[in-house]
């Protein structure tokens, strides 16, 4: 049984340079069992999860953040929601993705959910022909500012956030030159590769091998899928298409219909009985 997925951190205090190490087997696996993904779309989803998911480490406790993903050519939809705590979760339109390209053309969404605030923040890019992983990459650099960048490995669900600290004493005459992204990263990923080759889920050993490159290690965070479905949310869900619908045309004449949560997929059988009491209870 593989274990939970997790986001490890580090930082080279000497040169200025930090690397999130994620460790998604376990996520991907969870996901594509849930999703019923195959072939070309599984390389896709996977390749736009291991990209977004290392963004949590941007985000404060208590905080949210979205990407959605609205595609016209070919046409999907994709949210990939996740919090501070680790907990994300996906929605993916339409279901069947078999043979969706890597590369897209459409509107990119990120939200930003601030705890005891109603109004997130919220900012719009197009793209035109761009992977996942490449726009995660403009958002580092655009919205976030920040030189960094999001690697994939090629033989593993792993990857990793590489970034390069603000520049010290910038107010002072002498600055202290330092190595470039791409430099740094140049002399450090042969070992990363060979890691991610590896696939491995052994904890220490990927800590081990990252501290030998020079890095101190800072913590590390559980990612896992968490969907919030509850049935007394779906039921809410159904009682509130009563404004727009009848009674009968919601159930079609029937005792009982099924609602499946788009996220998790899991199935609720909702009577018609409940919906009449939850909606006299409102009332």
């Amino acid at each position: 049984m593989l274990p939970e997925s997790r986001l490890f951190n580090f930082i080279d205090s000497k040169n200025g340079f930090t690397i999130s190490f994620f460790e998604g087997q376990k996520v991907i696996h969870d996901l594509a069992i849930i999703h019923n993904l195959k072939n070309k779309g599984f390389h896709f989803f996977r390749d736009s999860i291991l990209s977004t998911l290392p963004l949590i480490n941007f985000l404060k406790p208590q905080e949210n953040m979205g990407l959605f993903i609205d595609s016209e050519e070919p046409y999907f939809r994709l949210k990939l929601e996740m919090n501070s705590a680790g907990h994300m979760r996906t929605l993916l339109l339409p279901e069947s993705f078999d043979e969706l390209p890597t590369r897209y053309s459409g509107q990119v969404r990120q939200s930003k959910m601030f705890p005891h605030s109603p109004t997130p923040y919220t900012s719009v890019m197009k793209v035109d022909n761009h992977t996942t992983n490449e726009v995660v990459n403009m958002i580092l650099k655009d919205s976030y500012q920040v030189n960094s960048k999001v690697i994939l490995s090629e033989d593993s669900d792993q990857a990793v956030l590489f970034s390069r600290l603000p520049q010290k004493n910038v107010n002072k005459e002498e600055v202290i030159e330092r190595q470039s992204l791409h430099d740094y990263w140049q002399d450090i990923e042969p070992k990363i590769t060979n890691l991610f080759k590896e696939a491995s889920t052994d904890y220490d050993k990927i800590q081990r091998v990252v501290e030998e490159l020079g890095f101190e290690f800072i913590g590390s965070k559980e990612i896992s899928f968490k969907c919030n479905c509850s049935r007394e949310r779906m039921l809410t869900g159904v009682a509130g298409l009563t404004g727009s619908h009848t009674i009968d045309d919601i159930f079609d004449g029937k005792e009982s219909l099924e609602a499946k949560c788009d996220y998790c997929k899991t199935n609720y059988l909702i009577t018609r009985d409940e919906i009449i009491n939850l909606i006299q209870l409102k009332h």
